[in-house]
């Protein structure tokens, strides 16, 4: 993970290095956040066009640090993501995943390369002989990048930004790869997906932003991989119809098993999932946040997870229990906002499952982390911190989901700070199994044809909605966010399954996720698997629910 920032400008200006150091002192803070292990500063001439590349590193694969940014020939390169792909796990863990991605970009077919990588990212990198400069996220948006932009004619991409910088900026929406072609002044567009074309709206907000038109070229796939809507069968509908029965709770996902179709299903995702947690928990240095200055291996925890208690997060830290060395504690953070009373719907759900994992794994050391904030503390770090983080963002759920990763991700309680590297999260499971309110509302109102397309519009949207803010947010930590759910592999499983093999969203509480809810209970998480689902910001209650989450947040 790291943090990354360039700037350019076509001047013949002999003073504008010093103005472009100028400009990278307001962001280098939060820049070096995201990176604390290794930081550095590039200044290129390429023809008529001055360019300051910097980064800093958050060193979590390969055998050392890989130093940034990359020069290497005609290249430079600025990266922050994760390569997962496990055919080329030999060759990640001895160089890191940073030069593997400037090969993949280098190739014949670097698009392609790019777009099967298995892993978050986002880059900037100069084609310095062909006078090009690429940037772009992968085709979920999983990690952030800014582009801004000054009355002055530079130009600024980075991981993060100040609200209060003379600069304007927007999110980066996660389109596919946009190239600033110096020689030709044309910047290009090349889609990950056709309903990235369709995203006109996007792209306009890009044009708009630039003040020219994009060259848009044909998208790399046809379509981003959701099944076609067929009509399900009574035999197929079984097991929803017990869930209108008087069968409620662990019964009802005992009798799904009935089912041998469900039963392989929640194999194949047991499958995925776990493979998924391995790419991500393993391979990273045994060195914990404290530790890895002196490069002395320890027994503090390298992993964490952020933890409500709920079926997402459950499933996730008893997986992770399998990859992760049995004399290192994982830390669950669980965070609570109040003035007095701490005892959130969040930290009694987290308290059970707690209860849950240590009788599953009594071997292991779970180490619940209440992190408790008080209304003070809330206001002065978002103040201070928290509202560039969430910067160009600005709307009230942006304000609480912010600052309740920002301080779930700082991992303090009373008597102890987490000391992990590593935060896995539940992000991406409500979008894949069907978990939100308007999943009921669209299969009450359409049937199965109504939750069909409103997961399809949900998937479609995903790139364009949180996922850049969140990473802005922890990584400020200098901790790097990872997204199990994500993971392609997953992915393409899940979304290779009809609406109704995934969600019931009945009446009953247990049918909304109902595949997961499956997991759940075939891993013995009986009581986890059956709980409601609750937003993040209304279960730690900085959320004031009289408020409407699309206003614009005051106290940004």
């Amino acid at each position: 993970m790291c943090g990354i920032f360039c700037v350019f400008s076509e001047t013949s200006n002999l003073n504008v290095t010093e103005k472009f150091s100028k400009i990278f002192q307001e962001f280098s803070l939060n820049i070096s956040r995201r990176g604390p292990n290794h930081s550095k500063i590039e200044i290129c001439h390429n023809e008529d066009t001055i360019f300051l590349f910097a980064s800093s590193v958050l060193w979590l694969q390969g055998n050392k640090l890989t130093k940034q940014p990359i020069i290497e020939n005609d290249h430079i390169l600025l990266y922050n993501g994760d390569i997962f792909n496990d055919e080329n796990e030999n060759q990640r863990n001895a160089y890191g995943d940073t030069k593997l991605f400037l090969d993949y970009f280098k190739s014949d077919q670097s698009l392609c390369s790019l777009f099967n990588t298995n892993g978050p990212f986002s880059f900037i990198c100069l084609d310095k002989t062909k006078s090009i400069l690429h940037i772009g996220r992968d085709k979920y948006g999983r990690r952030s990048l800014l582009l801004g932009k000054s009355n002055e004619g530079e130009i600024i991409v980075t991981s993060v930004a100040k609200r209060t910088s003379s600069y304007k900026f927007i999110e980066l929406p996660s389109l596919g790869i946009l190239s600033f072609n110096f020689k030709t002044q044309i910047v290009t567009l090349k889609p990950w997906y056709r309903e990235n074309v369709n995203s006109c709206s996007k792209i306009r907000e890009i044009e708009i932003f630039l003040g020219k038109n994009l060259n848009v070229e044909e998208p790399i796939s046809d379509s981003l991989f959701i099944k076609d809507f067929i009509e399900p069968t009574e035999i197929e509908l079984t097991i929803y119809r017990s869930l209108d029965s008087s069968i409620r709770g662990t019964d009802i996902l005992s009798y799904a098993f009935s089912c041998n179709k469900f039963a392989d299903d929640v194999q194949e995702l047991k499958r995925r999932l776990e493979n998924s947690i391995k790419r991500r928990i393993t391979g990273q240095p045994d060195f914990c946040q404290n530790c890895i200055k002196k490069q002395q291996p320890c027994d503090h925890a390298v992993v964490g997870v952020l933890f409500s208690g709920g079926v997402d997060c459950a499933v996730i830290a008893l997986l992770a229990h399998k990859f992760v060395p049995i004399n290192k504690p994982i830390d669950l953070l669980n965070v609570a906002f109040s003035k007095y009373d701490f005892n959130t719907p969040d930290r009694i759900t987290g308290l059970q499952t707690l209860r849950e994992l240590e009788k599953l794994c009594p071997e292991r050391t779970w180490k619940f982390v209440e992190i408790n904030v008080k209304d003070e503390e809330l206001d002065k770090e978002r103040e201070k911190r928290i509202a560039d983080l969430i910067y160009p963002l600005n709307t009230i759920l942006d304000d609480s989901l912010g600052c309740a990763l920002w301080f779930a991700s700082r991992g303090q309680s009373e008597d102890y700070t987490s000391p992990s590297r590593i935060l896995l999260v539940g992000t991406g499971a409500d979008e894949l199994f069907g978990g939100y309110s308007r999943h009921r509302a669209a299969f009450r109102n359409e049937s199965w044809i109504g939750l069909h397309k409103v997961l399809k519009e949900d998937w479609e949207n995903l790139p364009y909605r949180n996922l850049g803010r969140d990473d802005r947010v922890v990584s400020d930590n200098g901790r790097q966010l990872r997204t199990p759910y994500l993971d392609e592999d997953v992915v393409q499983f899940v979304q290779s399954l009809n609406c109704w093999e995934k969600t019931f969203p009945s009446k009953d509480d247990t049918g909304p996720k109902f595949l997961l809810r499956g997991l759940a209970f075939h891993l013995h998480l009986k009581n986890a698997a059956v709980l409601k689902k609750r937003a993040l910001q209304f279960g730690s209650r900085i959320a004031n629910s009289k408020e409407n989450a699309r206003n614009v947040s005051p106290r940004l």
